[in-house]
């Protein structure tokens, strides 16, 4: 039995998921505002761990003042600064980074 913390989102006994086709207006157009404003979300948050990487590999801050500044964790910063030097060196083309172990999405 699934359990219904884990259950996608529901609309009364309809079960809605990113790939099904949604026929109501209103509910077309809450949908594809959600989209946008997802994507707006992955612009800014690749942007700001872009400048977190650049402000801390060229030593102008340190991982404990991005740390206190921005609730992050120590690790999560070094994680960040990793991917952004291999972002740099050409090994890492697509500036993915790995999940926060804490469970907030990152780019």
């Amino acid at each position: 039995m699934t359990s219904r913390l884990f259950a996608p989102p529901g609309v009364g006994h309809l079960r809605i998921c990113h790939t099904g086709q949604v026929t109501d207006p209103q509910l077309a157009t809450a949908f594809a505002a959600h989209r946008r404003a997802e994507r707006a979300l992955a612009a800014r948050r690749a942007e700001l761990f872009e400048a977190i990487g650049e402000a801390v590999t060229s030593g102008r801050v340190r991982q404990a003042d991005v740390v206190k500044q921005m609730g992050f964790t120590r690790e999560h910063v070094r994680r960040i600064c990793y991917s952004y030097e291999e972002w740099r060196a050409g090994r890492n083309p697509e500036w993915k980074i790995i999940r926060d172990p804490r469970g907030s999405r990152i780019a």
